[in-house]
């Protein structure tokens, strides 16, 4: 027997590990799920007897447990012959946040939770990485998670109590938000299996839906969401092409932070400007998910454990490991590496006419990368890797045949798959011995210590996400922030004289990586501007109110989030390129939701961190090293491209007209 009763379990079910709350369940399903579970507790050990319609006291002994012994005196002390369900619906009313304050003391008294602040609570560290607890007898038992995902996701055999817990968590609609949504449809047929639910159970999910039901009925005071004109048959499909952002601003200003827009088929709400972007940093985790617009990634790269596609606390599990490994891989920690491999790349732009600028950066991007995961640049993958990605992209988008997109993907799979296995197997840990570590050594250990979480596929999705990342937001990033750079003098000379003084002792140091304020500005203004992620596509987990308006679960969303980035009341004059807006005094994006480059919430970029140190690091480099300019020199546009994604077009093209020799000679 566990140490926990079932209301405290129920209660580690619902608590949220990104965010330290419950799981925001419709219809007050917490409480009447709580209520249902000490009933049911008060009934195993004999204290009640319950049937369909009736309830009796049989035991009014305490057990010395306050979420147990409040319930039990609430019902030794009624002189009514209420039946479960009514008992279970005033219990969830009048006492269902008492049981949760007792539930949660129990947890942390056990070492199992602590308490943060404002509230929250967390699961103790050794209990997080043990996934075990002890028992009354002094045993060790799995985690309640682990012991329900187990059985949903691994053919476990439940015991008793749990086939119980799961039948409860599901009537409680807890699976539903904590699952994606390929893995709740999974869980549904395991579910079904397990017999049928406890009277209990029934109730507590009834009376979670009848609540939901009278919310939504009294919606009346909720505000319509407004509907944006568009085109017969098209509606707005053809204005969410291209560069969508002067558009997303465009309908913030006009219809506020919600509205919606229609495509061929469907509708979809928007939802944008720094109301968005609050509500992305709180209810990501428990009211959205991902997975159904990342489906198409999912598939590509055939592997459920990719983490900018997963959701639930795969997602957080994944996110944990992943900063753990990439944390190794700081830019800090390999600055020799990365400039070795910036002053070889811009000697072989010396040695053309010209390069265009995006692809330029993207070889730079994807050589660094490769150096930092496998131990070597990959130069001659360098193609493979960007038509891999660009594959990705346009598989996600949805704007293709499908049977053309597959023809792509199988065109590079083979050889992408390839590269990487020839990548695992030179990491086999008996011939590592005195090699430095790079990520995919610590990749394979993780797979090694917990291979029911990560499978072989699981891993070359795992290897793939740095390539992601690197390909697409920093290439284009670093493309923009030099053609901005060259088109006007005084931002080129603020950067020079900055990369000059960072390696003033030589090499490029910790400190003067911290120093390149002007750099880091520049690239900050141009993610403004240049957003690479100006929507986020969504779906709605549960059903939740956005500035006065009712949005159904199950709505298809759009996150604008960076539709702030526009907004006059945050930016003084949004449409300029102001690299000076992010220093002191001014200090813009430092406002409170200011600055969504890297995504909000739970889903916000792992390596924001690296890239913004890994862009500064490179473009002081090429400052420091080269004498670049625009190619024709008199060329100064910044010519843009939006498919897939936003980047520099091809056409815009810069050239290395010397290297510098930075002895004193040329």
């Amino acid at each position: 027997m566990t140490i926990l009763n079932l209301p405290a379990e129920l209660c580690l079910l619902m608590l949220d590990d990104a965010t330290g709350d419950f799981c925001a369940l419709e219809g007050r399903a917490q409480e009447f799920g709580l209520a249902a579970a000490a009933l049911l507790e008060l009934s195993r050990y004999g204290r009640i007897a319950v049937e369909s319609d009736r309830l009796e006291l049989v035991d009014a002994s305490t057990f010395g447990d306050p979420a147990l012994d409040h319930v039990l005196a609430q019902i030794a002390s009624s002189d009514t012959h209420n039946g479960p369900e009514d008992w279970l619906r005033q219990l969830g009313r009048e006492s269902g946040s008492q049981i949760s304050r007792a539930c949660l003391d129990q947890l942390v008294e056990h070492g199992i939770l602590e308490r943060g602040s404002g509230g929250l609570h967390f699961r103790a560290a050794d209990v997080d990485r043990s996934q075990s607890y002890r028992a009354t007898s002094g045993s060790v038992v799995d985690e309640v998670r682990l012991r329900v995902m187990r059985a949903l996701f691994r053919n476990g055999a439940p015991e008793p109590s749990d086939i119980i817990l799961i039948q409860l968590a599901d009537a409680c609609g807890v699976f539903r938000c904590v699952l994606t949504a390929s893995e709740f449809d999974e869980a549904r047929r395991v579910i079904e299996g397990l017999g049928e639910p406890h009277t209990l159970c029934q109730a507590a999910g009834r009376a979670a839906a009848d609540a939901q039901a009278m919310r939504i009925r009294e919606r009346g005071g909720y505000k319509p969401i407004p509907d944006v004109p568009g085109l017969p048959v098209f509606g707005n499909a053809f204005s969410l092409l291209g560069e969508v952002q002067p558009y997303l601003i465009d309908l913030y200003q006009r219809h506020g932070p919600i509205c919606r827009v229609r495509v061929p088929g469907k509708r979809i709400v928007i939802m944008s400007g720094k109301e968005a972007v609050e509500f992305a940093r709180k209810h990501s985790q428990t009211h959205l998910r991902n997975d159904e617009a990342f489906a198409p990634m999912r598939q590509g790269v055939r592997s459920d454990r990719l983490l900018i596609a997963s959701g639930g606390h795969d997602h957080i599990k994944l996110r944990r490991s992943a900063h753990e490994i990439y944390a190794s891989s700081s830019v800090e920690a390999n600055l020799p590496k990365i400039i070795e491999i910036a002053r070889s790349v811009l000697s072989k732009w010396h040695a053309t006419k010209s390069v265009s600028v995006y692809s330029a950066m993207q070889q730079l991007s994807i050589m660094q990368v490769g150096a930092l995961t496998f131990g070597q640049p990959l130069d001659e993958y360098v193609d493979t890797i960007r038509y891999w990605n660009d594959s990705l992209i346009i598989a996600m988008r949805g704007d293709r045949p499908k049977f053309l997109v597959e023809r792509r993907m199988r065109k590079v799979r083979s050889e992408v798959q390839r590269l990487f296995a020839e990548g695992l197997e030179e990491h086999d840990p008996l011939e590592r011995a005195g090699c430095p570590r790079d990520v995919i050594d610590d990749l394979v250990d993780m797979q090694r210590r917990q291979p029911e979480f990560i499978s072989a596929p699981d891993l070359l999705s795992a290897v793939i996400t740095p390539y992601f990342q690197s390909s697409d937001q920093i290439a284009c990033t670093l493309g923009f922030a030099l053609l901005y750079m060259l088109a006007d003098q005084r931002y080129a000379d603020g950067c020079q004289t900055e990369a000059d003084a960072a390696f003033a002792v030589g090499t490029l140091s910790t400190e003067g990586l911290q120093g390149l304020e002007m750099t880091r500005a520049l690239i900050t203004e141009v993610l403004r501007i240049h957003a690479q992620a100006p929507v986020m596509q969504r779906t709605a987990r549960i059903s939740f109110e956005f500035e006065g308006h009712w949005v159904p679960a199950g709505t298809e969303l759009l996150l604008a989030t960076a539709v702030v980035h526009g907004d006059p009341d945050v930016y003084r004059d949004p449409e300029k390129f102001e690299p000076e807006r992010h220093l002191p005094p001014r200090l813009e994006s430092q406002q409170e939701g200011a600055y969504a480059a890297f995504g909000t919430g739970a889903h916000s970029c792992l390596g924001k961190e690296f890239a913004s140190d890994l862009m500064a690091v490179n473009l002081a480099t090429i400052l420091r090293y080269a004498e670049i300019d625009r190619y024709p020199s008199r060329d100064h546009r910044v010519r843009i491209t939006s498919y897939p994604l936003i980047r520099p077009r091809a056409r815009c093209r810069i050239q290395v007209k010397r290297m510098r020799d930075i002895e004193g000679t040329s």
